[in-house]
């Protein structure tokens, strides 16, 4: 007979408001910092309850960040669980106050409410279990979030913080700031702002840096060819010059790309992103930049547009696609984790999972080494990835449009069957779009996909145009013909035999409702004449024409389910004009 697991308390401490920490950003700088602070307070609470005695079930360990939730579960002696919880928010709060004394040197004396917020439960044992434990400790918390509770705060004539507007700004700044580093921020977002500085870490790519690789990696791969290399390599050496005079800070280089043979190449692998779109080289732009006033820029803007223009034409030369002004977030998280780890729901091999302290324990380590393999795939010389949270169960990261929907694919292929299934959302947005915006967009884009396809496991795929204009399509990961859904979208590359023309959409739009009529009185009728409004806009040889079309119309009946096949076509052709 098995020995029985000695009683102890069960504690579970949580840090709310993840998402919006991170979101709250106007740079990629800022996303990643948000991350990154979020990480390290949940490591002191781990750490801090290990320490005092605790044994930790989820994470297993704090070694790794990769794979570490934003909530820690703990066993402690008995009686001892709520000493041992307000210990680990306490330390949380500490280390919290050292990172404000490091940003303000000395420390503020005004609180930060809300910032930390640390929510903690402890169930003892009463007899019934570590099964019991966690379906209360569950239910508690879900009481406990419930709850707003707040110290009263007054504010008069202070600022807004033009990131967070719930707080105010505050009135006097970290000190030696840079003049482009000015800022009307609350003293939790100035912790966000100096975070590399603080920490000592490596910078993180901008949008433009990101948007902007595969353009640079192609480039780099054929300046290291010795027959071509020469011309391209002097096209980098004459951009980089006319970069190094406008001067500025660095960029972060992209994992994945190559770095360079030469000064002028490594140039452009770690900071060359910005300096390859012409609106870079506007006088203006440069000032703002700098600091510097727009008359003295003219001449350095012209110089430096000759030069871009002649690195474009040399790619134009051999056959390198101009960089596009798109890039995408890619978000992704396990459907039902919460029940799952309940003993309620499934994974994917539809298996429950035993409630008990070594099983979750078992999924913990799996989601450790499920992030650690998302974090390697997205960084991947053919992915050109920039993970921003990979937490084995919550995916963010950025990736170049022509490489997104291949690195969501990635990541999803990771998952083991011994999890649940995923959900993902890979939203295309412009370089100089608000971040927020982004961000928020593209988690309300996935929250729409799990709502959306029976049983969740579901694929968004979304843009966000510089002027605002929008569309999805929505549909399972896995289609009926055993394509992945994001496999099926390659139909509408630029580089296929058959391009699609964006002449389409506007042939659906205009036959919406006769289109929606065939539907519902005839399936085939349907399917052949969506096939013959696909054929009017496929490019490419006549021959094998009539094949494609098939091809293209059965994607856009596969794709998107349950919606008008015009929203999936607008993806698609955005797809083909953007993802590149």
């Amino acid at each position: 007979m098995a020995a029985q697991s000695p009683a102890r308390d069960l504690v579970i401490i949580a840090l709310p408001g993840v998402q919006r920490q991170i979101s709250e950003a106007r740079s990629t700088a800022d996303v990643r910092a948000g991350s990154e602070i979020v990480t390290s307070l949940v490591t002191v609470a781990a750490g801090s309850l290990q320490a005092q005695g605790g044994e930790l079930v989820i994470p297993g360990g704090i070694g790794d960040p990769d794979g570490l939730p934003n909530r820690v579960v703990a066993l402690a002696p008995p009686g001892s669980g709520a000493s041992f919880a307000t210990g680990a928010a306490g330390a949380v709060h500490d280390k919290w106050q050292d990172l404000l004394r490091k940003v303000f040197q000395p420390i503020r004396s005004a609180p930060t409410p809300g910032m930390p917020s640390v929510q903690w439960v402890c169930v003892p044992d009463d007899g019934r279990g570590y099964g019991w434990q966690w379906a209360r400790a569950q239910a508690l918390l879900t009481a406990r979030r419930r709850v707003r509770d707040f110290e009263p705060q007054k504010w008069p004539q202070r600022a807004i913080c033009t990131l967070s507007p719930r707080w105010p700004a505050e009135d006097i700044p970290p000190p030696n700031l840079q003049d482009h580093e000015q800022a009307t921020l609350s003293a939790t977002n100035w912790v966000k702002r100096r975070w590399q500085r603080i920490q000592g870490g490596d910078r993180f790519p901008s949008t433009l840096s990101i948007a902007s690789a595969p353009f640079r990696r192609r480039l780099l791969m054929l300046a290291a060819n010795d027959e071509i290399g020469n011309e391209i390599n002097a096209a980098m050496t004459a951009l980089h010059k006319e970069a190094h005079t406008v001067g500025g800070s660095g960029e972060a280089r992209v994992p994945g790309l190559p770095t360079g043979s030469n000064p002028g190449a490594q140039w452009f692998s770690r900071s060359g992103g910005p300096w390859v779109y012409p609106e870079r080289w506007q006088p203006r732009t440069l000032a703002r930049d700098t600091g510097r006033d727009v008359g003295e820029l003219r001449d350095v803007a012209q110089a430096g547009r000759t030069a871009l223009n002649r690195l474009l034409k040399v790619a134009d030369e051999h056959g390198v696609h101009r960089p596009t002004d798109y890039l995408a977030i890619v978000v992704q998280d396990l459907d039902g984790m919460g029940r799952f780890l309940g003993g309620e729901g499934v994974n994917a091999a539809n298996v429950t999972l035993a409630v008990d302290p070594g099983e979750h324990r078992r999924v913990s380590g799996l989601l450790g080494r499920l992030a650690a393999g998302q974090r390697t795939a997205l960084q991947r010389a053919d992915l050109l990835g920039v993970p921003v949270y990979v937490g084995g169960d919550d995916l963010l990261a950025f990736a170049p449009a022509t490489t997104a929907l291949a690195a969501a694919q990635a990541c999803h292929d990771l998952i083991s069957p011994e999890l649940p299934t995923a959900s993902t959302a890979v939203l295309f947005f412009h370089y100089q779009a608000g971040l927020q915006a982004a961000l928020t967009r593209a988690r309300e884009l996935l929250d729409t996909a799990k709502e959306s396809v029976s049983g969740k496991h579901a694929l968004a795929v979304g843009y966000l145009r510089r002027s605002g204009v929008r569309e999805c399509s929505i549909q399972p990961w896995s289609g009926t013909n055993g394509q992945s859904s994001a496999a099926m979208f390659q139909v509408f590359g630029r580089d296929v035999a058959h391009p699609l023309s964006p002449r389409l959409v506007a042939d659906l739009e205009r036959d919406t409702d006769e289109l929606a009529a065939l539907h519902r009185r005839d399936q085939e009728l349907y399917r052949a004449e969506l096939t013959r409004l696909v054929g009017r806009h496929l490019g490419g040889e006549k021959a094998g024409r009539a094949q494609a079309a098939t091809e293209v119309a059965a994607t856009l009946l596969e794709l998107g389910a349950g919606q008008e096949p015009a929203g999936t076509a607008r993806v698609g052709v955005f797809l083909r004009q953007e993802a590149r």
